[in-house]
């Protein structure tokens, strides 16, 4: 039911989003502003708030859990290759549109009323560590993917972009904070690293409502054939059902913590992230896919999660 509710909630988001565009509040030149704001301000704030979040014990107690994400999403990556002939001859931008539906999936927002409801906040927490995994694909293979630089030089500065540069630092901040004896803060100082953190969580929050926001913004202006095309079925049936039916059975094969594999369950049978439109408006890729393949995996999603999961548990 939860999930249910999360499913309503984004598509009423992304609905705000479309009537923007559609009574011409929101252009085209402002929906890729949105998109470059939040992955280069609001987003990497959001990364730097749920990193510093958890402590370096349990990063060091639950690091196999970066390791299967990526390995879910590696996965679909996988699927999605053996796929792409079967697209036939279409622009690259498609064919790079649909190896990154099939890359990366809503490996956080979706899953967190899940995760909350199952096991509370210590497994929100294992949720985020978990996510670890998905961004350094997402800000390496994912950038790469999308980014039509042909000199090296460009290429690199595309992929140390905002939100990567943010995960290193607050990995560096987790390990300077808890294996450096500091002294306790004065008052002032506690009370002002607080305000500062509260602040940018504030600020991060806001990513989820962009992504959205963009996401309506291209719906409105998206081609109905587009979503009705074959290829966009492809990629949904990839991402909600051929992974997960691989990528279970082998998680429940391997000796780990409930908890963590209950979470991975979770993630594997998530539709496609709502970040992919924000990467195809900055970075230039085929929208109009992007855009139909997330209308698509979230509608279906209603049907195969609960089923999947009463699966899979």
């Amino acid at each position: 039911m939860a999930f249910f509710f999360q499913i309503l909630c984004v598509l009423g988001l992304v609905g705000a989003g479309f009537a923007a565009r559609r009574r011409g509040w929101l252009s085209a030149r402002g929906t890729n502003d949105l998109a470059h704001v939040a992955l280069s301000l609001v987003y990497p704030a959001l990364i730097f708030v749920s990193i510093t979040g958890l402590s370096l014990a349990d990063l060091r107690a639950n690091l196999p859990l970066p390791l299967f994400a990526m390995a879910i999403a590696m996965t679909g990556f996988g699927l999605g290759l053996a796929a792409v002939r079967l697209l036939g001859r279409v622009p690259p931008e498609t064919s790079r549109a649909f190896l990154f539906h099939c890359l990366i999936n809503n490996y956080s927002f979706l899953p967190l009323p899940l995760v909350l409801f199952r096991y509370g906040d210590p497994g929100v927490g294992l949720l985020v560590f978990s996510s670890v995994g998905f961004e350094l694909l997402l800000w390496s293979l994912g950038v790469m993917l999308f980014t039509r630089a042909e000199r090296r030089r460009d290429r690199l500065k595309s992929l140390f972009s905002p939100p990567l540069l943010a995960l290193i630092f607050s990995l560096a901040v987790v390990a300077v904070r808890d294996l450096v004896p500091w002294p306790a803060p004065p008052p002032w100082l506690a009370l002002a690293a607080g305000t500062f953190r509260d602040g940018l969580a504030t600020l991060g929050a806001a990513t989820i409502a962009l992504s959205m926001l963009v996401a309506g913004s291209r719906f409105a202006v998206l081609k109905f054939q587009t979503m009705l095309g074959w290829r966009v079925w492809l990629v949904s049936a990839i991402r909600l059902l051929a992974v997960p039916l691989i990528v279970i059975p082998l998680i429940g094969l391997v000796p780990m913590d409930a908890t963590a594999r209950g979470i991975l369950f979770i993630i594997a049978v998530m539709p496609s992230a709502m970040v992919s439109v924000l990467f195809s408006e900055r970075y230039g890729g085929d929208t109009d896919f992007i855009a139909g393949g997330l209308l698509l995996t979230h509608l279906w999603a209603l049907v195969t999660v609960p089923l999947l999961l009463a699966w899979a548990f």
